[in-house]
C-alpha cells in the first residue's frame, strides 16, 4: 500500500514539471468498480430530479405558485338537463353551419345550372288528332338571365298549326324575354301527328341563356314522347300467299271498327318493283267499296298509282275496297307494299298505315284457282259453317295437257269429312280429294284455252270446349299433275286459302212466364185471351270463349202486336228500345275472353185482337247477335230460332199453356 501511494506522489510531481504526452500517459485510470459506482450515483441523481419536477407541476397553480393541498375547492358537475342543453346547443351550431354552407355553396339559388325546363305532351293520341306541346321554363336561381333562346326539334310526323308566342326562327326557334330570379313562362305549340299505329313520336327542346355577371352561355335540355294509338279505325289486307305470273291477283283492303276518324279523306298508294303493277279495282273514275252497312266509301283515282278514299264516318259498318296486282315475270324476293297516306295542301304525304306482302310466285300454263265461298283470299269462318269450294282450271299455254290429275288439299282439324258432297265422287285420301279422267272425263285432255271447274262442299264441326287447344286454322289449295301422276312443285299448285275460325259466340234467348225458380215474372191470362194484356219476360245470355270481340250487340225486332214494357236489366253494356225501328238493342261492345258470359232481361206484352183468336202468335222472330272478332278480323252474325206464345223454354207454363189465343 505504501508503495502505491509513493507512485501516485511521483506522478503528481511529474505532471507539475512536464505537460507532455508522457505526463498524460502517466495519469491514473479508474477501475471497473469505480466506474459502476459512478453510474449508479448518476442514475439516482437524475431520478430524484425528475420526481421533484413532476411534483412541482402537480402542486403548482396557474401562476406557478405552490398550492395548499390541505384545502380543496370542489366544482359542482352539470346535471342531466344541463348536459342535454349543452348538447342541443352544440347540435344547433353544427346544423346551422351545414345549412349555411349548403345555402351559399350548393343550393339552387346560387347554382347557375338550376334553370328548370319541362316539355309536356299527351301519352297517347289518334293519328290526325290536334293537340298541344307545352314547354315550361322556370328560373329558381338568384341570377337574372339574358339572351334566352329556345329551340325545338319536332318528330318527323308532326304537322305544326300554331304557336304561342310565335316563333322568331322558322317554326322551331324563339328568342325569349330576359328572366328575373323566380320568373317562369310557358310556350305552347299546337299541331297533329300522322304516323302508323304504335309509333313513338319524340320532341326535343334546348334552352340556352346567359346568367348576369358571367360571360359563359349555359344550356338546358328536355324531351317528351307520345304514342300513336292508330287512325281511329282498324285496317287489314286480305290477300293470297300465292300469286300467278301475268294474271290479276286479287286483294281486299278492309276497314272496320270505325270509331273516330280525325284524318278525313286519305289516299291509297302502292310500292311495287318495276316488273309489277297494282291498282284499285275500278273501271270508272270512282268506285263504291263493298260494305256491311247502307253507307259506303267512295274511292276515286287522283292520278298515277294513287286513289282517294272519301266519306269514312263512324256510322259505317265494315268496308272492303277491292285491289289487284300483276307480276310480269318471276323475281326473287318480290315485295309489294300497300299504304294509306294523308296528303296535305303543300303536297307533303304522311303514311299512317302500311302492309307489306311477299307472295310466292307460280309460273304455269295450266293455272289452278281455289275458291272458298266465292273468295280466293284468306278469310274467317264460323263453326258449323258450310264450305263451298270451287277448284277452277284453265290452260293459258299453247300445249295440250293429257291425263291430268287434280287434287284438292284441305288441312284442318275442324273439318267434318262425313258431310262431303261431291257430284264427281273424287277419291278421298287422308286430307285430300283426287280427281282423274275416270271421275271427270274432261281431264283426259285439256287443250289450249280450255277451262273447267270442280265444285264440292263440306261443313265445319260445331265448336266444343275441348277444341280450344286444337289448331283452328283451315288451309286449302289445289295441285295438278299429268300422265296420271301428281308431282310436288311450286309451279303446279293453286293459290292457298288460309281461313281462321271465328270465336264461339253464342246467344240463348228464352221467353218466360215463370223464371227458372218457378216464380211468376209474367202477368195476365195464359194462354193469352183476346182483348186482355199478357206480359212476359225475355232473357238473353251471350257466351264467348275463344277470342276477344268488339262491336258486340244483340237486336230483337218486335212484331207489330208486341209491346216493349221497359222492365229491363243487364250486367254489361246498355239495353234500350228504338221506337222508330221497333227494335230492342243490347249494345255490349267489347267482350274479352275473360268475360265468358253476360246476361240481360226485359219485358214485353201482347193484347191479342179478334183476328188472333185460335192462333199461336210469334213473340220473337229470332234475335240476332253480331260481333267483330279481333283475332280473325271477321264479322260474326248468328240468328236464333223464333219464339211463340207456346213459351217453348218455360216448362212450368207448358203444363197448362197451349199457346193458342182464346
Amino acid at each position: 500500500m505504501s508503495k502505491i501511494k509513493k507512485i501516485k506522489r511521483v506522478l503528481r510531481v511529474g505532471r507539475a514539471v512536464d505537460s507532455s504526452l508522457s505526463s498524460f500517459v502517466e495519469r491514473p485510470v479508474p477501475s471497473e468498480t469505480e466506474v459502476a459506482v459512478f453510474e449508479r450515483v448518476m442514475k439516482r441523481e437524475v431520478h430524484e430530479q425528475e420526481v421533484d419536477s413532476n411534483l412541482a407541476e402537480i402542486y403548482s397553480g396557474k401562476n406557478g405558485a405552490k398550492i395548499n393541498v390541505q384545502k380543496m375547492n370542489v366544482k359542482k358537475r352539470l346535471g342531466f338537463f344541463g348536459r342535454l342543453l349543452r348538447r342541443l346547443v352544440l347540435l344547433l351550431i353544427v346544423v346551422g353551419a351545414g345549412y349555411l354552407l349548403y345555402w351559399y355553396g350548393w343550393s339552387g339559388t346560387n347554382n347557375v345550372n338550376g334553370l328548370e325546363l319541362q316539355v309536356k305532351a299527351p301519352d297517347k293520341i289518334l293519328a290526325g288528332e290536334e293537340f298541344s306541346y307545352e314547354i315550361t321554363y322556370y328560373n329558381p336561381t338568384k341570377y337574372s338571365l339574358s339572351q334566352v333562346h329556345l329551340e325545338l326539334q319536332y318528330p318527323d310526323s308532326f304537322i305544326i298549326t300554331s304557336a304561342s308566342p310565335a316563333a322568331t326562327s322558322g317554326n322551331y326557334g324563339w328568342n325569349l324575354s330576359d328572366m328575373a330570379p323566380g320568373a317562369s313562362a310557358t310556350l305552347t305549340v299546337t299541331g297533329r301527328l300522322i304516323a302508323p299505329p304504335d309509333s313513338v313520336a319524340v320532341i326535343f327542346s334546348r334552352l340556352s341563356y346567359l346568367p348576369s355577371g358571367l360571360t359563359s352561355e349555359f344550356k338546358k335540355e328536355s324531351s317528351a314522347s307520345t304514342i300513336l294509338s292508330g287512325p281511329g279505325f282498324q285496317v287489314d289486307l286480305n290477300y293470297s300467299a300465292t300469286a300467278f305470273i301475268n294474271q290479276d291477283n286479287d286483294m281486299g283492303l278492309v276497314i272496320y271498327n270505325i270509331e273516330d276518324n280525325r284524318l278525313g279523306d286519305f289516299n291509297i298508294s302502292f310500292s311495287v318493283p318495276a316488273d309489277a303493277s297494282a291498282s284499285v279495282v275500278t273501271s270508272d273514275t270512282s268506285v263504291d267499296a263493298s260494305a256491311t252497312s247502307t253507307k259506303k266509301l267512295t274511292v276515286t283515282k287522283i292520278g298515277g298509282a294513287s286513289w282517294q278514299v272519301s266519306g269514312l264516318s263512324q256510322e259505317m259498318g265494315r268496308q272492303e275496297i277491292p285491289l289487284t296486282y300483276r307480276v310480269k315475270q318471276k323475281a326473287n324476293n318480290l315485295e309489294i307494299k300497300v299504304r294509306l297516306e294523308k296528303k296535305l295542301e303543300d303536297g307533303q304525304s304522311y303514311t299512317f298505315w302500311e302492309k307489306s306482302l311477299k307472295p310466292e310466285l307460280v309460273n304455269s300454263d295450266l293455272n289452278l284457282t281455289m275458291l272458298l265461298n266465292d273468295s280466293k283470299n284468306d278469310g274467317d269462318l264460323n263453326s258449323g259453317q258450310s264450305l263451298n269450294y270451287s277448284l277452277t282450271y284453265v290452260n293459258h299455254g299453247i300445249n295440250t295437257f293429257k291425263d291430268v290429275v287434280i287434287m284438292a288439299v284441305l288441312k284442318g282439324e275442324m273439318l267434318n269429312w262425313e258431310s262431303l258432297a261431291d257430284v264427281n265422287k273424287g277419291d278421298v285420301q287422308s286430307n285430300s280429294i283426287i280427281w282423274t279422267k275416270n271421275e271427270i272425263p274432261a281431264l283426259a285432255e285439256i287443250k289450249p284455252g280450255a277451262e273447267g271447274a270442280i265444285d264440292f262442299s263440306l261443313k265445319l264441326r260445331s265448336f266444343q270446349d275441348s277444341d280450344i287447344a286444337k289448331d283452328l286454322t283451315l288451309v286449302s289449295y289445289g295441285q295438278y299433275g299429268i300422265n296420271n301422276q301428281v308431282a310436288k312443285s311450286h309451279d303446279n299448285i293453286s293459290n292457298t286459302v288460309t281461313s281462321r275460325l271465328n270465336s264461339d259466340l253464342s246467344l240463348q234467348e228464352e221467353i218466360r212466364y215463370f223464371n227458372s225458380d218457378n216464380i211468376p215474372v209474367g202477368s195476365g191470362p195464359l194462354p193469352p185471351e183476346v182483348g186482355v194484356q199478357t206480359s212476359f219476360k225475355v232473357y238473353w245470355t251471350v257466351k264467348n270463349n275463344l277470342h276477344e270481340l268488339s262491336e258486340t250487340r244483340v237486336v230483337f225486332t218486335l212484331p207489330s202486336y208486341v209491346s216493349w214494357n221497359n222492365n229491363n236489366m243487364t250486367n254489361v253494356g246498355s239495353l234500350y228500345y228504338d221506337e222508330a225501328s221497333r227494335q230492342v238493342i243490347w249494345e255490349i261492345g267489347r267482350l274479352p275472353v275473360s268475360v265468358y258470359r253476360v246476361d240481360a232481361e226485359f219485358g214485353i206484352s201482347i193484347i191479342p185482337s179478334d183476328n188472333d183468336r185460335n192462333k199461336i202468335l210469334i213473340l220473337s222472330p229470332g234475335s240476332i247477335v253480331s260481333a267483330l272478332d279481333t283475332e280473325t278480323k271477321g264479322t260474326i252474325t248468328k240468328k236464333i230460332t223464333s219464339k211463340t206464345t207456346k213459351l217453348e223454354d218455360d216448362d212450368i207454363a207448358n203444363l197448362s199453356n197451349s199457346g193458342v189465343v182464346r
